[in-house]
């Protein structure tokens, strides 16, 4: 069995450069509001391909680590969980798109909080597994919750530590190797006694 990850790195690298380029869009736009412009179009359509690409990697990175007995349930229910936060902002942010989504405030409360406890266990699943660098670990447990704190002292800081994430977690998938179910060091057979 063979698993390729080459795939789901090249989404996390899309997450990270439209994660880039929205940073720098926003800085750009005036403070949230309805949309009503051209440029505000493109920094939501930024925000929906980042969001899309980041949920294709994290399952991407969820397949890579299957079956290894280090990444177990506490993986699955860190993907998943990081899945269905991930998709409550992919939502929230199409929707936004048509209208001021502030009656949906607790909705996106509700997904950071499921984001950030499955970004966590993800990443201590990560860590445990040691088939990525141990920094994607890290980056997975600490990105989210300090780009939030961060957001306070610089606007666009949670999407920056998010493509620094994603763009790290996209370079370690796509160099890695497939696995296959060979073993990679032939076992010794037992001698023959006589």
């Amino acid at each position: 069995m063979s698993t390729n990850t080459r795939p789901s790195g090249a989404a996390a690298l899309l997450a990270a450069a439209a994660l880039v380029l929205s940073a720098i869009l926003s800085g750009l736009l005036p403070p949230e509001g309805i949309v009503d412009s051209a440029s505000e179009y493109v920094y939501r359509g930024l925000a929906l391909l980042a969001y899309g690409a980041i949920i294709a990697a994290v399952l991407g990175l969820h397949q890579a680590h299957r079956g290894l007995p280090r990444y177990g349930r506490l993986g699955t229910i860190g993907m998943v969980a990081t899945v269905v936060g991930y998709g409550a902002m992919l939502v929230l942010s199409a929707i936004v798109v048509v209208r001021d989504f502030e009656y949906l405030l607790t909705i996106r409360v509700i997904g950071a909080f499921v984001l950030l406890i499955g970004s966590v266990l993800l990443g201590i699943a990560v860590l445990r597994a040691r088939l990525l660098p141990w920094w994607c670990g890290v980056l997975l447990i600490a990105a989210f919750p300090v780009g939030d704190l961060a957001n306070a002292l610089f606007p666009v800081a949670e999407n920056l530590l998010l493509a620094l994430l994603w763009g790290s977690v996209g370079l370690a998938l796509r160099q890695r190797r497939p696995v296959s179910a060979e073993p990679m060091v032939a076992t010794p057979s037992t001698p023959v006694e006589r």
